[in-house]
């Protein structure tokens, strides 16, 4: 991507920083303006710099965020193509790495991706099998432990079974294969491991000792002694590494690596950062706490926001010189505006200016010029429902009542209001929390199910019996009330049946509910308790299939399936009606049907009068057909006729037509117009990525109970032969080539890149095992599996590539056009994650403590092309063909003397902006949520005016008390090179 003007002139000014000699820099842009981008641009200028100027014949980047999730996704954006695989991104590991790129014929460039979590945290644990069978290929070939080889592959496999072998066979492998490049690997290595060992007395006999032990705690043990040699392998690599530039991301995650404290993990950081040579580059729009009350500092001396502040500054301004010159002028600046007044501002502002010139020495930013994209009419109280009272009176009596009858008297008495609050049914959602295990302990000993099961304890767990009927599940929690009101709608435009999000600019009009919900938008809810991902994305799911499915089921007409919980995939109602031909025909690119049909040439029509003219364009190719071969229209259209008919028009030779179904022509203008295998054609202009993209996304949607359902009640139920016909209706209907083209647009790539990137955006229905009244109570054995694909959860989980994965999965999927429509997660979702390709409504389940927070939440919707922005465009310039086309016109238009943030983040004309960023909290009313809502938006409205003050609450009231309406633009910082 290349990097807009005011990206480009930020990068510039970082360069010039390197160049004059300064070192280490924080670019600190608000959030969501592409940091990455810019950074991506650092890289490259310095690199050419250090290969131009310096004549280095390797250039280094270490990328350091704060989790692997935000490495998969930005690691590759930084522009390197020697990219390390973050699953071995261990400290410990990177030796090896290092020294497969000494060798012979090695890139220029080389990017390093860590993360503090898992490659510099040196807890008590043995790390991972990677780690420990790289660990093994070097021990293993020391003199001292020639005799002990077995046993020493059982001391370094901890607790690894079943895949060890193949691990040290697989690193064995890539030690013997680095160290033929050229580069002396093993040797070099083992004198370096040699060296550490020995400056550890007796630590190789310590291993030995366990190595031969047949005590009982022989593994526990070990444990110690393997977490040591993992710190042994990170120093090794760290002195090795040596890099050109070290670019920290959202650093304020992991900010323990640029002070002095005296834990392993800065210890291990200090070698390279405290290296005054080695380039660093601070990522964070927040870099630290904007907000302090005095209650908070009173309470956690650690809080205090310009210790932060200063701490930041510090490690900028690494010589001691410039430190006390910074201080002196931040003091002075401090006590201006503490003595600030309405009258002269001379002094405020020539020491502001002073202030302002020594932080553009170390910092850019850059802010967007107004936030008229945001609306926060949705910010406001909600009303309580009968069910919320009664929830919390079921779950209190229901500890009040084990409370008298155990024997040892509960820790936890009082159920919190904020878990009321924040989920219904808590004991079935409630999983790995201390309230609920205090419970299930009690009915394990005493099994008094009578006080989960009667009439007065309705609230506490979902029941399967009526999650089986498809019965409405009753919310109980006004804020989930508020949410289904969202998403849903009362029932007003039939979301529970798109399967898609409507394009932003649909080619054509088709009166279908693709038009009806044409600024749909995805909803991304952020929560404080792990408990509310997991009940949205069953609640809603549920909501979503009840609408479709269960009323095929309930309808006494139909009554079409076997109830929510099927023994089997397959006798769910739905399954795999495509298959056979009926796949082959939405698979199947036809060149004549692909040229029937220009999407260009009939942007703005009506559906009708489209069909109308290709009808009158193909009639005449089909009465051909019937005089060739002497046939008329007769029988139903099934699939393996038509396929003959589609092969005979594209002239193929071994077609075979040995009927015209009637109504062909209706059938074919609808495959010409929204098969997904042509319409893919029209993306990819080649037919083999065509027809992996229909059959991998396509078959496999319309193959998913969910999706049968909505289209027989949308068109009325086909026999499994002509299902296919709904397929091709409902694609017509969703406009699918528009939303294809939007699609590709904004991921930005082509060819193979864009179809594994659009592969990536689709995910299968996962399943989450939930507490029902059933299970509880003994008469099920297992946990209930309930579906989640209209809505995820996307929350705090150990850290395993399992995890990582499946998390990597539900990013690419939100950020796709398919389900899911909702997303739920708690802070993990909270940095540096990007959500906003279809999304532009924001729900805060609870608020946030810090204004950071808030801000970093909405950055993540907030962004370049984001959802609102696109939507905006396609309503003023829909005219244009293409999206390349509306953005040149809205920049024609609208840019002005701006920066590229308009029409990219924002348009100039917010007053007449149609559609916005949806800011949604539910406040309880008489709560405190209001309170700390005014707050928080208060303080982030003046974050830019007070950074790093002392004593912020003070400045705020005296600033509050001297001014009247609007501050002068004036007192505020500018930092952004663009802008100076």
């Amino acid at each position: 991507m290349i990097p807009k003007d005011f990206q480009k002139a930020t990068a510039d000014r970082i360069l010039s920083v390197f160049k004059s000699g300064q070192n280490r820099i924080l670019l600190a842009d608000e959030v969501g303006l592409g940091k990455t981008i810019i950074a991506r641009e650092v890289i490259r200028q310095v690199s050419k710099w250090h290969k131009d100027d310096l004549h280095d014949d390797h250039f280094k980047v270490i990328y350091i965020c704060s989790n692997i999730n935000i490495a998969n996704q930005n690691a590759k954006k930084l522009g390197i193509k020697d990219l390390m695989d973050v699953s071995e991104s261990r400290l410990s590991m990177q030796h090896l790495k290092i020294y497969q790129t000494k060798g012979r014929d090695h890139n220029y460039e080389q990017l390093i991706p860590l993360t503090p979590a898992t490659s510099f945290s040196m807890t008590s644990g043995c790390g991972n099998q990677q780690e420990r069978a790289l660990m093994f290929a070097h021990m293993m070939r020391l003199p001292q432990l020639q005799e002990y080889i077995n046993e020493l592959s059982i001391f370094l496999a901890y607790d690894a079974e079943k895949y060890w072998e193949w691990y040290i066979d697989n690193y064995e492998k890539k030690v013997l294969e680095c160290d033929r490049n050229g580069s002396n690997y093993i040797d070099e290595i083992n004198i370096e491991l040699l060296r550490r060992l020995k400056e550890r007395d007796g630590f190789i006999e310590k291993i030995i000792e366990n190595c031969i032990s047949m005590e009982s705690n022989r593994k526990a043990a070990s444990r110690p002694l393997v977490n040591e040699l993992r710190k042994i392998f990170a120093q090794i690599s760290l002195e090795k590494l040596e890099p050109d530039l070290v670019v920290m991301d959202e650093f304020q995650r992991f900010r323990d690596l640029i002070t002095h404290s005296d834990d392993e993990q800065a210890m291990l950081t200090r070698q390279f950062l405290g290296n005054t040579d080695t380039k660093v580059l601070l990522l964070s729009a927040t870099p630290y706490k904007p907000y302090s009350t005095l209650e908070e500092i009173s309470h956690d001396e650690k809080a205090e926001h310009y210790k932060e502040f200063i701490e930041v500054m510090d490690f900028l301004f690494y010589d001691k010189q410039l430190q006390s010159d910074f201080h002196e002028i931040w003091r002075e600046y401090s006590i201006s505006l503490c003595e600030f007044s309405k009258g002269d501002l001379t002094v405020l502002m020539a020491r502001k200016d002073l202030a302002e010139e020594s932080l553009y020495k170390s910092i850019c930013r850059t802010e967007r010029f107004n936030a008229g994209i945001i609306d926060d009419s949705q910010a406001k109280e909600i009303d309580i429902s009968e069910g919320d009272i009664l929830s919390y009176s079921e779950m209190q009596s229901l500890l009040e009542a084990i409370n008298s009858k155990a024997k040892r008297k509960l820790r936890y008495h009082n159920v919190p209001l904020d878990y009321v609050k924040s989920s219904p049914y808590l004991l079935s959602f409630m999983e790995s929390y201390k309230l609920k295990k205090q419970i299930t302990d009690f009915f394990d000993k005493h099994r008094d199910y009578y006080l989960v099961n009667n009439k007065n304890s309705k609230r506490l767990l979902l029941k399967k019996k009526q999650l089986h009927n498809y019965q409405i599940i009753d919310a109980n929690n006004a804020r989930l009330e508020k949410l289904k009101e969202i998403v849903f709608e009362k029932g007003k435009n039939s979301v529970e049946n798109l399967l898609w999000v409507p394009p932003s600019n649909p080619y054509y009009e088709t009166g279908s509910i693709f038009d009806k919900n044409h600024d749909f938008s995805k909803v991304l809810v952020f929560s404080s308790w792990e408990m509310v991902p997991r009940m949205v994305s069953v609640m809603l799911s549920y909501e979503a299939e009840r609408l479709t499915i269960g009323k095929l089921y309930n309808n006494t007409r139909f009554k079409r399936g076997r109830g929510y919980f099927s023994n089997k995939e397959e006798r769910r109602y739905g399954i795999s009606r495509l298959k056979n031909e009926t796949e082959e025909i939405i698979c199947y690119v036809s060149p004549e049907l692909a040229r029937l049909y220009k999407p260009e040439e009939h942007i703005g029509k009506k559906i009708k009068q489209i069909r109308k003219e290709l009808s009158e364009k193909l009639q005449p190719k089909i009465d051909a057909l019937k005089s060739k071969y002497g046939l008329s229209e007769s029988g139903t259209a099934g699939a393996k006729v038509m396929l003959e008919l589609i092969k005979e028009l594209d002239h193929l030779p071994y077609a075979k037509l040995t009927a015209i179904p009637v109504g062909a022509v209706d059938h074919l203008v609808n495959i010409a117009i929204g098969s997904p295998a042509i319409c893919a054609y029209r993306v990819f202009n080649d037919r083999d990525r065509a027809k992996v993209l229909a059959k991998d996304i396509f078959v496999s949607l319309f193959n998913k109970a969910e999706s049968s359902a909505v289209l027989d009640l949308l068109y009325d139920k086909k026999s499994d032969d002509s299902y296919y016909e709904n397929v091709f209706k409902y694609c017509v209907d969703g406009n699918l080539q528009a939303m294809l083209d939007e699609y590709a647009h904004i991921l930005g790539e082509n060819g193979e890149e864009l179809l594994k990137s659009m592969l990536g955006g689709f995910v299968d229905t996962a399943s989450l095992q939930v507490d029902t009244l059933e299970h509880f109570t003994g008469e099920d054995k297992e946990k209930a599996r309930l579906r989640t694909h209209f809505a995820v959860g996307y929350f705090n989980a150990r850290i395993t590539n399992e995890n990582v994965q499946r998390t990597e999965k539900i990013r690419q999927a939100f950020n796709s056009p398919f389900r899911p429509f909702v997303l739920s997660t708690t802070s993990i979702g909270q940095e540096g994650l990007d959500f906003h390709f279809y999304c532009r409504k924001i729900m805060h389940w609870n608020l946030p403590s810090n204004p950071i927070d808030l801000e970093q939440r909405e950055g993540r919707i907030n962004r370049y092309k984001c959802h609102a922005v696109r939507q905006n465009i396609a309503h003023r310039y829909n005219e244009e063909k293409t999206w390349d086309a509306m953005f040149e016109k809205a920049t024609e238009l609208e840019k002005g003397e701006h920066s590229d943030l308009v029409p990219f983040w924002s348009l100039t004309d917010s007053e007449n902006t149609k559609v916005m960023i949806e800011r949604i909290v539910p406040m309880y009313p008489m709560s405190q949520d209001r309170l700390r809502y005014n707050r928080l938006i208060k303080v982030l409205s003046l974050y830019r005016l007070t950074l790093g003050q002392p004593r912020q609450e003070e400045l705020l009231e005296i600033i509050n008390r001297e001014t009247v309406g609007e501050i002068d633009e004036q007192l505020f910082m500018n930092l952004s090179p663009f802008y100076r």
